[in-house]
């Protein structure tokens, strides 16, 4: 999925501007499951992007659970075009973005580098390693990402 996905399918977002949460409902053979999309503030300038299956508690979703759901690029593809409005709307701004286990943060890594090329044209992306953020490089597990729009 590119980072620009205006072009490649994707859910209807729903959006609550008070608190940066997106939802939209992924649909497949498990049925309808309500997906979410939280930007939460760690620092100044740096939000970490949440992402999970709703969950009508304090918590808000749960990511670590497995849908299964047989839309698994539809729904990459709807958060990445989220995390795009986000970055657009908030100029300035940097997302963080880890997985919720090492598996998740392997296929961020591997989307990122899938289109790499589509990407570095218009954002900055940085991969934690060895207690520091560097450059992107493809090819290297990295811990955690950043990834902020080119100004």
């Amino acid at each position: 999925m590119p980072l620009s996905p205006m072009d490649q399918p994707h859910y209807e977002v729903q959006r609550s501007l008070q608190n940066y949460v997106y939802s939209f409902v992924s649909e497949g053979r498990k049925g309808r499951v309500k997906k979410k999309v939280q930007f939460d503030l760690m620092q100044a300038g740096i939000f970490n992007l949440g992402f999970g299956d709703w969950k009508d508690s304090d918590s808000g979703f749960d990511d670590l659970a497995i849908t299964d759901n047989g839309d698994m690029e539809i729904v990459l593809s709807t958060v990445v075009r989220i995390a795009v409005e986000f970055l657009s709307e908030n100029p300035g701004v940097i997302i963080h973005l880890t997985g919720s286990t090492p598996a998740r943060t392997r296929l961020y890594r591997i989307i990122i580098s899938n289109r790499y090329d589509a990407i570095r044209n218009g954002y900055s992306v940085w991969g934690y390693l060895n207690g520091g953020f560097h450059p992107f490089q493809k090819n290297i597990n990295y811990e955690a990402f950043l990834i902020s729009k080119l100004l």
